[in-house]
């Protein structure tokens, strides 16, 4: 719960740090899976026009607060702000709302309820993100940390929201036959338990390296680093961090870095 209370920056906001602290430790996390989305997902935009992620939920549920950290790729996006979503903006309630960027190509925001018993109800928009293309090109955007808030301040223990992606591309160059991928991957079987195979094939030797990542964008173990001729290859996962011990069930993400580029793929672990 440290951690959370973090987030919310007291100096720069004025909000005593008693009162912030009484809204987010009142109760222990709830017990219910939620699951949000990024809306549109895998989206193009032209070099110089604007764009907007939404973070939506489409559950019937209860929320005071949530607070999120997103990264993104600087040379292909410019930020240009984020806040509050129409399920606040359209409730009446007052909501204390913030966006930060404090290191290059990172936003946290977050936006809260003040008042008891005060809540908004899904489905619908709980926040807003707006992007400007920059540079051709393709940035991944992943999610660091996702919180929610029930409405007696109790966190949800289990929230995710999967990373999208944003392509800026100018719509002449999409003319032609589509660009040939730097590398091929692939995860079999899928979904998987514990064990899984990943198989590539690289245009042109040189260094590889082959992460897996959890949603919230934490390294859990590398599986591959070092110099690799071109053609095919395997590796095998069996589950675990890179400390030995078994990871959780859940979506992962696979990002392998090749000489030609970057691709990745996603898996998800059953328990």
């Amino acid at each position: 719960m440290t951690g959370r209370v973090a987030h919310f920056r007291t100096k720069k906001t004025g909000i005593p740090a008693g009162l912030m602290l009484a809204l987010l430790v009142l109760a222990s996390a709830a017990t219910a899976q939620v699951q949000l989305s990024f809306s549109p997902t895998d989206t193009t935009v032209s070099p110089e026009d604007q764009g907007r992620l939404s973070i939506l939920i489409a559950d019937s549920l209860e929320i005071r607060t949530i607070d999120v950290t997103v990264t993104y790729d600087t040379t292909v996006v410019r930020s240009l702000g984020g806040a509050a979503g129409r399920l606040y903006t359209d409730s009446g309630i007052f909501t204390f709302q913030g966006f930060e960027e404090n290191a290059p190509g990172t936003w946290y925001g977050y936006a809260v309820i003040l008042g008891v018993g005060l809540f908004v109800k899904g489905p619908g928009e709980l926040f807003t993100w707006d992007f400007e293309g920059l540079n051709p090109g393709t940035t991944p955007i992943t999610t660091v940390t996702v919180y929610l808030a029930t409405t007696d301040g109790g966190w949800f223990s289990d929230v995710t929201l999967p990373g999208t992606t944003i392509t800026v591309q100018d719509p002449l160059s999409a003319v032609g036959p589509p660009a040939t991928p730097p590398a091929e991957m692939n995860i079999y079987p899928n979904p998987f338990n514990p064990r899984t195979e990943i198989s590539y094939d690289l245009r042109q030797p040189g260094l590889v390296r082959l992460d897996v990542f959890d949603l919230r964008g934490r390294l859990v173990t590398t599986l591959l680093e070092g110099v690799r001729p071109a053609g095919p290859g395997t590796v095998t996962w069996d589950g675990k961090s890179r400390r030995g011990r078994e990871a959780p069930g859940g979506v992962y993400l696979f990002l392998l870095q090749t000489p030609s580029g970057v691709v990745n793929t996603r898996g998800l672990q059953l328990k």
